[in-house]
């Protein structure tokens, strides 16, 4: 997550809106507004009552159409889904001058990758290969307090750790200068312990993309295989993500969706800047929105864990109480092992190098959404999570409220 350089700059962010998101949600009681709880075959609900799927899924593109002009949007590609039954999935705008957008397109997917790692993680548990309360030390000794971080801690961000890109200037300075840069993830972590230890182990809740760096090595020590290769192995092939593909270099599978920024005082195309700089080695990903959506809804249901980790993966006892810079968390607002949970819905949200986006998923209604955006000139470098934004106003149409 990159703080701007200076007060007026836009930041390019990885996870970036879900510090606001979760601050805004955390005092926000549940909401009020209440869709039925059934309607007839071939209806949705929605805030109003029950819609037939044409008139819903044309009153969400009427919503996407009236938001983008306002917000200062060039693209948006959304899908959502009842079940496993597309209600929309339609691309808005364009990609490039004369390319419209495209749900086929791939996008840099950022956080929501990270339930992937997570359920990895949870697997090497339940095959008894490791345990969410081993000290860090048992696996990497060399990090500070290592003898009181958890792996619990790491998946839930409650470690106390730094990141390498808030709030670390000099990091900052040295990606915009050259973001075709490629960094290791060793390079990464060493930029985060540059920084003071925000606070001491389980006692507060500070986004750190270290966490999931650190992970990634764990993994990588107790299974003898790379990361990259055991998501291939344990989550994308079981789960057919075929328009799916692990990188950290510029270069992804066409065709792109192109993002634009401002951040360096030009507005500039930024789709093929290195993503090395955002997370551990093996979680950076890209995707198409079918696959991205199908991918977090799986997650979020538990496939490939057993029902207890599923359980440890969503119990608000990881977070809940814990403060942050944005809030406090409670029972209905609060971060899981790898993924945020406001009233009822899963989620991540990152925002990544021109890409804001959204995966989410509402179990009580098997709901799914999944949002992208690019942005226009005077939108490029204001830091603010569009996709974010666009799915409050879904939630609220399709009878289910998010807070940001």
């Amino acid at each position: 997550m990159r703080r701007a350089l200076r007060t007026s700059a836009a930041v390019l962010l990885f996870c970036g809106a879900l510090l606001a998101a979760t601050g805004a949600s955390a005092a926000a009681a549940p909401s009020t507004t209440a869709a039925p709880a059934a309607c007839p075959k071939q209806q949705v609900p929605v805030s109003t009552g029950c819609a037939s799927r044409t008139a819903a899924r044309k009153q969400i593109e009427a919503m996407i159409r009236t938001a983008m002009p306002e917000m200062g949007l060039r693209s948006t590609i959304v899908q959502v889904d009842t079940g496993k039954q597309p209600l929309i999935i339609k691309g808005f705008g364009n990609s490039m001058k004369g390319a419209p957008a495209s749900p086929h397109m791939y996008w840099r997917i950022g956080s929501i990758a990270i339930p992937y790692l997570i359920n990895i993680l949870l697997q090497l548990q339940d095959e008894g290969k490791l345990s969410l309360d081993d000290p860090l030390s048992k696996y990497r000794p060399n990090f500070p307090e290592s003898n009181e971080v958890t792996l619990r801690m790491l998946a839930s961000v409650s470690s106390g750790y730094p990141d390498f890109i808030q709030e670390n200037e000099p990091f900052q300075k040295l990606l915009l200068e050259n973001p075709f840069r490629q960094f290791t993830a060793n390079e990464l972590i060493h930029w985060a312990f540059t920084l003071p230890i925000p606070c001491k182990p389980g006692t507060c809740f500070h986004y750190a993309h270290t966490n999931f760096a650190i992970l990634s090595q764990v993994i990588s020590k107790v299974t003898g295989k790379s990361v990259d290769a055991l998501m291939h192995e344990r989550v994308l092939g079981p789960l057919g993500l075929d328009h799916t593909a692990v990188t950290r270099y510029p270069a992804f599978p066409g065709p792109g969706l192109h993002a634009y920024t401002g951040e360096r005082g030009i507005y500039e195309d930024c789709t093929f800047w290195s993503p090395s700089w955002s997370i551990g080695a093996g979680t950076v990903v890209t995707s198409t929105m079918g696959d991205a959506v199908r991918g977090f809804r799986e997650m979020s249901r538990g496939a490939l864990i057993s029902k207890q980790a599923n359980k440890e993966r969503l119990s608000p006892s990881n977070t809940a109480g814990l403060t942050s810079s944005a809030g406090t968390f409670n029972s209905t607002s609060y971060y899981g092992l790898g993924l945020l949970i406001n009233n009822g819905w899963q989620l991540q949200n990152p925002f990544i190098d021109g890409y804001t986006g959204l995966a989410a998923y509402l179990p009580s209604k098997d709901l799914s959404v999944g949002i992208v955006t690019t942005q226009l000139p005077q939108s490029s470098n204001n830091g603010v999570g569009y996709a974010s934004e666009l799915f409050a106003k879904l939630a609220a149409y399709l009878g289910h409220e998010v807070k940001f």
